[in-house]
């Protein structure tokens, strides 16, 4: 399931760090919604595998230090849940969210509007993506971080160990994964801030290639390390 989020602030103020403010959005939501389901995702001692991703769309944004500053009092949320189930509940605590006052860092949202969106089938074992949230590809050795954007050597083998990591709530097989190709069509490296921290990551357009069931997957569940707190999601162009 596919669906957009409609949004209105009370300022044209968001943090740069903007994705921290959605994720308590999203527990918010569950959590109210239904205690058990918040649990079966979010808790303090796991790191557990989430079937979801999501972007923002700001309009015309401008970064001002730790701020973006908007063109307007509007922003949007798309999201993508490949579990059917997990997709109607947290549809339903969105739902139940609306018209309500969300508070951020000097600024508050209003959930206006949710719309379902068409999914794309896929039919071929190559497609041409567009990222609507940058891809975040991690490893990590001994305590320690480290992030690849599309320029490293590294980039296409680490990749392929998140995607590996994120199939272990699925029934599909990894071996899949060994074929898997992801080629930069009109890539661009970027910079992003998250929890304090300066992650490298691609976005733009690119090729995937790959069996047609992996595909499918990574579209409806996003791709990559962190695809759950606003990375790795794209659509089909």
């Amino acid at each position: 399931m596919r669906m957009k989020l409609y949004f209105t602030l009370e300022n044209e103020k968001m943090p740069i760090d903007y994705r921290r403010s959605i994720i308590s959005f999203i527990k918010l939501s569950l959590s109210e919604y239904s205690e058990n389901e918040f649990k079966k995702y979010y808790n303090q001692k796991d790191n557990i595998i989430k079937p979801y991703a999501f972007s923002i769309f700001f309009r015309q944004p401008q970064i001002n230090g730790q701020e973006i500053i908007l063109e307007d009092k509007r922003f949007e949320m798309n999201m993508t849940i490949e579990n059917y189930e997990t997709a109607i509940t947290i549809y339903n605590a969105f739902n139940h969210q609306k018209n309500k006052k969300f508070l951020i860092n000097q600024n508050s949202w209003i959930l206006q509007n949710i719309v379902l969106i068409p999914e794309k089938e896929i039919k071929d074992n190559k497609i041409v993506i567009k990222f609507q949230a940058p891809l975040c590809v991690r490893k990590r050795e001994e305590n320690k971080d480290y992030y690849y954007s599309f320029e490293d050597e590294k980039f296409e083998e680490t990749l392929k160990m998140n995607v590996k990591e994120q199939l272990k709530i699925t029934t599909i097989p990894v071996e899949l994964v060994d074929s898997l190709k992801i080629i930069p069509i009109k890539a661009k490296k970027v910079i992003i801030k998250f929890y304090e921290k300066k992650i490298e990551c691609s976005t733009g357009i690119f090729a995937l290639e790959g069996d047609i069931e992996l595909l499918s997957y990574l579209y409806k569940a996003g791709i990559g390390s962190k695809h759950s707190v606003g990375f790795g999601m794209f659509q089909i162009v």
